[in-house]
């Protein structure tokens, strides 16, 4: 069976991040946009379609396996998936701890396999994880193999996947990595690539809430003791988007991205540097 020509670009959020990618990937391409806000979806939309951009809308409750099934169909019936990036996510400012688990893993878990199940050769996915799941290490193994691999009925069915708000966040994002990769090969084998990318702090919206809210303390330690010294931008994020998504990238699969302007190392290093000044 013949594929439609018409080249496409799935974004699922489109936050600060996913508008970012969609402006930059989406050049020539049919771009479908997803979003739980339909408010936010349609202003990311009016914006894209301002500077050119040919875009469908589609509402999405990525906890759902449903509405994530029917995204994934809707992007296949409207041409060849080239890439699809998933940026969308709640933090514990902005839910519950249940709220964080049921969005950022189950939701990150029904898109892999939704689109999974349409995947072609040459299509490139990316999820937004974060650099939380490496702060917040080690996870015991009998969890990271019960987040890699449960079956979706189960993910939460774990004693150690715990809803509470200062655990469930991280525990979500280390997920999201760890599924990836037990993911990679069965993408492979259609042809088909999946990565994950870990932003540190980042200047969106979200970020800025947390850097207002309770964390906000902890949100300038982290700025203050990373090798950049500054927040991230959404395009920071997006120039990595765009390498997992081009053909330049083809050897890479099943892999992890960190992009925190170093946080994650000079949290870990900074402590025995200056003990050893």
């Amino acid at each position: 069976m013949s594929l439609p020509s018409r080249k496409v670009v799935a974004v699922i959020g489109v936050g600060g991040m996913g508008l970012s990618a969609a402006r930059r990937i989406a050049r020539g391409r049919l771009l479908l946009l997803a979003d739980y806000s339909t408010d936010t979806l349609e202003a990311a939309a009016q914006s894209l379609r301002n500077d050119g951009h040919d875009v469908q809308t589609h509402a999405i409750d990525v906890s759902d396996h449903a509405s994530t099934v029917a995204f994934a169909q809707a992007a296949a019936a409207a041409g060849q998936i080239e890439a699809v990036v998933h940026t969308a996510g709640v933090s514990p400012v902005q839910a519950s701890g249940q709220r964080v688990l049921d969005v950022d893993l189950v939701g990150t878990a029904n898109l892999i396999d939704a689109f999974y199940a349409v995947a072609i050769p040459g299509m490139a996915m990316v999820c937004i994880a974060s650099m939380a799941a490496h702060l917040a290490g080690p996870f015991p193994a009998d969890l990271e193999t019960h987040l890699a691999t449960a079956p979706l009925a189960r993910l939460l069915d774990h004693p150690l996947v715990d809803a509470s708000p200062r655990t469930a966040y991280p525990l979500a994002k280390r997920g999201n990595i760890l599924r990836v990769q037990a993911a990679a090969k069965a993408w492979g084998l259609k042809g088909a690539r999946i990565n994950t990318v870990s932003p540190g702090v980042i200047s969106t919206a979200m970020g800025q809430e947390e850097a207002k809210g309770e964390s906000g303390a902890m949100v300038r330690h982290l700025v203050e003791g990373s090798a950049a010294g500054r927040m991230g931008s959404p395009e920071d994020i997006t120039d990595m988007v765009e390498f997992l998504v081009g053909s330049r990238s083809s050897y890479v699969s099943g892999n992890d991205f960190l992009v925190d302007g170093g946080t994650v190392s000079g949290q870990r290093w900074a402590p025995a540097a200056a003990a050893g000044a």
